[in-house]
């Protein structure tokens, strides 16, 4: 999130972010060390309630605090896109890695045979389980660590990560990379999203992260983090997949999208959508 927005999101979540478990401190600053030192507990704090979890996985969407119409709208726009570069279709079994509370899954569930979603946070879970109660075809896991060790080799069709990956050391980076390739089956397709280091709004996201760093002497557990095009690629081709380059948008600093982008952070994103050969 970029730091305008940080700013606006201020007087918002200066309550709401405070963590419910254990207590702590309070923490004026909306990003609070407190929240957690790992993606489980700093996600499940994030999620203690509706208004912070869909902050957690949306932000504002269309500038103010998101409501269960704006929030399905949202991730409608981006999930249509995901859809269209993984070829997904009726037979497909779907893997959403990070599914949140279900903000792409309720529009992304309806296109395929399968759809599972899983995430680190059981509080995410939770509420992703209510919002998408009734669709028959949906399977959610609660992830106890890091990786997808839960599931067999080549046993899904498409698999993609949106606003995931970004959160993620490049270690666990790497690591689902390589997990997504064990679970795809051959001529599977992945969709995989990143933050571009070289793009003036990726920098300004590494920026900010630098600045909490020297206010608070610690780094937050869920920053953003930025990659650039090279290291994109040469992780996506060591862990085994091969880049459709066709249908991915890895330019070093500006992508010249083939749709319209839903909001303008996707103005530095990178993705790279790749087969399993």
């Amino acid at each position: 999130m970029i730091p305008s927005k940080i700013r606006q999101l201020r007087l918002w979540l200066s309550e709401k972010l405070r963590p419910a478990d254990p207590p702590a401190e309070p923490d004026p600053d909306i990003y609070n060390l407190a929240l957690g030192n790992t993606y489980s507990e700093y996600w499940n704090n994030l999620a203690r309630d509706r208004e912070t979890a869909y902050f957690g996985v949306a932000g504002k969407p269309f500038g103010e605090p998101a409501t269960e119409e704006t929030l399905d709208q949202h991730g409608e726009a981006s999930a249509r896109i995901i859809a269209q570069k993984l070829g997904i279709s009726q037979d497909d079994r779907v893997l959403e890695v990070g599914v949140g509370v279900g903000r792409l899954a309720k529009s992304m569930a309806p296109l395929c045979r399968h759809f599972t979603g899983v995430d680190i946070s059981e509080r995410m879970i939770a509420i992703a389980r209510e919002r998408l109660f009734g669709l028959e075809n949906v399977h959610l896991l609660v992830l106890d660590q890091s990786g997808l060790s839960r599931f067999p080799g080549n046993c899904f069709d498409k698999v993609y990560f949106q606003v995931v990956l970004i959160h993620l050391d490049r270690e666990d980076v790497f690591h689902y990379l390589e997990e997504a390739w064990r679970v795809l089956r051959p001529g599977g397709r992945a969709w995989f999203q990143f933050y571009n280091l070289l793009h003036p709004g990726g920098f300004r996201e590494f920026q900010s992260a630098v600045e909490f760093l020297k206010a608070k002497g610690d780094k937050l557990r869920g920053r953003v983090q930025c990659l650039t095009s090279a290291e994109v690629r040469k992780f996506i081709e060591q862990a085994g997949f091969r880049i459709r380059e066709d249908l991915s948008h890895l330019g070093e600093v500006a992508q010249p999208f083939d749709f319209k982008i839903p909001d303008r952070d996707w103005e530095f994103y990178l993705i790279a959508v790749a087969e399993k050969p």
